[in-house]
């Protein structure tokens, strides 16, 4: 049988320190790690709840078929209500898409199926990247062309 992980209490401290600090280094401090490279410590903290994320959300009652049936799906069925008003009086309702919810329905289903592309660590897209330069090109000195007094080069022999 699977042991069943837990969150220690430095994990959890570190999640509640994160919104409440600027840098990663201030909520490992405040969460308690040691101040001896506390950017690691919670890089190394944040990769081991990453681990224990998918027992700890189905724990919760989140399984992926809860998730997509009750969350999903009536996220990309999602209408709204818009109303019409006349000097202060309503006069007209239409029920139409809600866009921002269904987009954002969508865009966690592309997550949570990894469609989208690989990044790495640092958030940067892994693949081709392609940077285009457009910077002037250095002034160089004319050169001086020899001439045969009328203005045009005389031809090579």
């Amino acid at each position: 049988m699977a042991k069943k992980r837990k969150l220690t209490i430095r994990e959890r401290a570190l999640i509640k320190a994160i919104p409440k600090h600027k840098t990663m280094k201030a909520a490992a401090l405040a969460a308690g790690y040691s101040p001896n490279n506390p950017d690691q410590s919670a890089y190394q903290a944040l990769n081991a709840i990453k681990l224990k994320m998918p027992e700890l959300m189905d724990k919760m009652g989140l399984t992926d078929e809860a998730l997509i049936e009750k969350h999903l799906v009536p996220l990309l069925n999602a209408t709204e209500t818009k109303f019409s008003q006349f000097e202060g009086k309503f006069t007209d309702e239409r029920e139409v898409i809600a866009w921002g919810p269904r987009t954002s329905g969508l865009d966690m289903a592309w997550k949570l199926k990894g469609r989208y592309a690989k990044s790495d660590e640092d958030g940067a897209k892994v693949g081709v990247s392609v940077i285009i330069l457009n910077s002037p090109r250095p002034q160089r000195p004319a050169i001086d062309v020899p001439t045969n007094g009328n203005g045009h080069t005389p031809p090579e022999e």
